[in-house]
């Protein structure tokens, strides 16, 4: 296949550890306890602000204004940490997928800081979004994103990278859109290896490959 040609160029994928529970969430309390299960933390905006270091406290999303809701990798527990800014969104938000989709990315960074065994790691400003989007580590776990949301629409890795070029429906098609806005064509290119070797991960699951 045409995507295939030149996959040796580039490092394989990390799969997301596999989040195992079947608890319902429609509290803070409960999305908590789901936390725990399965290996990330749960807080609410004045505990993220307060775990931080000053200079990470600085490019932090504000409380006002800011999302109702976000993730990071926390530089400091090393671990996942989903925060809640109003939680206002459990009554009217499916937020088991949700937290689902948006720690999958997170634990893409996760091993990617096992790997490095050690060796800090700073990100970019999320202000700064071509340098974002184009960081090595942000592009493999945005393509988990685009991926993760392109499998629920679709139903093989090539309807999955039709649909990329010719759009398809939830939040992965805005990222994109973004990435394309803001990247260069090596960036793309990139992100579009990734983007297929992750369908082909997900539509081709093995014993070896114990992802979501």
């Amino acid at each position: 296949m045409k995507h295939l040609k030149d996959f040796k160029l580039f490092e394989a994928v990390i799969m997301p550890t596999k989040i195992e529970s079947d608890s319902t969430i429609h509290s803070f309390e409960t999305a908590v306890e789901y936390g725990i299960q399965n290996d990330f933390d749960v807080v609410e905006y004045d505990e993220f602000y307060n775990s931080l270091g000053e200079g990470d406290k600085r490019t932090a999303p504000p409380r006002r204004g800011g999302p109702p809701f976000f993730a990071l990798f926390h530089p400091i527990r090393k671990k996942p940490m989903f925060v809640v800014s109003d939680r206002n969104v459990f009554m009217f938000m499916p937020m088991k997928e949700i937290i689902n989709d948006i720690i999958g990315h997170e634990k893409v960074h996760a091993e990617q800081t096992r790997r490095r065994n050690g060796i800090e790691f700073s990100l970019p400003s999320p202000t700064d979004r071509k340098a974002y989007f184009s960081n090595k580590e942000e592009i493999m776990a945005f393509a988990w994103t685009i991926s993760n949301d392109l499998s629920k629409v679709s139903s093989s890795i090539e309807e999955g990278m039709t649909k990329l070029d010719k759009g398809f429906r939830g939040q992965g098609f805005q990222l994109w859109s973004d990435i394309k806005r803001f990247c260069d064509e090596k960036v793309i290119k990139r992100y579009r290896k990734y983007i297929y070797m992750y369908l082909d991960k997900i539509f081709n699951k093995d014993e070896d490959n114990k992802g979501i």
